[in-house]
């Protein structure tokens, strides 16, 4: 038993629409080209004692080139669609081979893990896969490339049981890259409501910072507040893009204006905001 060659090709489509909604928003409308990206693999049975060299092909369209460095990109953004050749899927048909999975498919991203399991039945000659990408974050602002996985497991169901398939890059072979694309950093606005505090009581300034780029709260990073050039305290934001600094309960009668700065993150830039703090008898 010798199979030879695997070859599929993952088509990403429709997306535009839905980046345009979603958490991941595409920083212009012009589409890029489509990209195409091959390696070969060493993929071994060892039940049935096979080792065989397998080339993989992967092609699809990204929607836009640009995106947002550190979005939260949901679970079923992206649809994928996969065959293999025919003479693949009837070999792995005379094998008795109903199904065929590949549910650690996933791109590498800057070190950021891409997964889009596969699945699909083999029937008529043909295997028809599907799947779509599991919840994951961009990295950092930069070029980016999705690169081909270095190793993977591709699951034949025959007579019912699942029959793996252990793929490596074959010698020689590098990591084959579909596409790159330009992570743009976030930009951030910050807000501190105005507190009132009683002589000799901790003051407490209440601070919000949002991401202007997605809408939502920016949820890592420290803020400061200075009065001046002096640092009045500092805090960390929470999962809400929240923070209350704690000023301490030495700050004298009256008003004492103060600015309050977030320091950024690498996917979100910096902003301050002022407000005021005022101490009564």
């Amino acid at each position: 038993m010798n199979l030879r060659r695997i070859t599929a090709r993952a088509a990403v489509a429709g997306v535009t629409t839905a980046l345009a909604a979603g958490a991941l928003v595409g920083a212009t409308g012009t589409a890029a080209n489509a990209a195409e990206a091959g390696n070969t693999y060493t993929c071994t049975q060892a039940g049935l004692g096979l080792t065989f060299d397998s080339t993989l092909t992967v092609s699809g369209d990204l929607p836009v080139p640009q995106y947002w460095a550190g979005a939260a990109v949901p679970a079923g953004l992206l649809s994928v669609t996969a065959t293999v050749d025919s003479t693949t899927a009837g070999m792995l048909a005379s094998y008795g081979a109903s199904e065929l999975r590949v549910d650690d498919f996933a791109f590498d991203m800057e070190g950021t893990s891409v997964p889009v399991p596969l699945d699909g039945p083999v029937e008529d000659g043909a295997w028809n896969g599907s799947g779509t990408n599991e919840a994951f974050t961009t990295p950092d602002p930069g070029t980016a490339s999705a690169i081909m996985p270095s190793a993977m497991t591709v699951t034949a169901v025959i007579g019912g049981n699942d029959v793996p398939l252990d793929c490596v890059l074959a010698d020689g072979q590098t990591a084959q890259t579909l596409a790159s694309l330009e992570l743009l950093q976030q930009s951030s606005a910050t807000s501190a409501k105005a507190v009132s505090v009683k002589k000799g009581k901790a003051a407490k300034l209440p601070v919000t910072v949002t991401s202007t780029s997605l809408g939502g709260p920016v949820t890592s990073g420290k803020v400061t507040v200075k009065e001046g050039k002096k640092t009045l305290g500092t805090g960390k934001l929470n999962k809400k893009g929240k923070a209350v600094v704690n000023l301490g309960k030495k700050l004298k009668v009256g008003k004492h204006k103060v600015t309050v700065t977030y320091a950024g993150i690498p996917s979100v830039s910096g902003s301050k905001a002022k407000s005021t703090v005022t101490v009564k008898k």
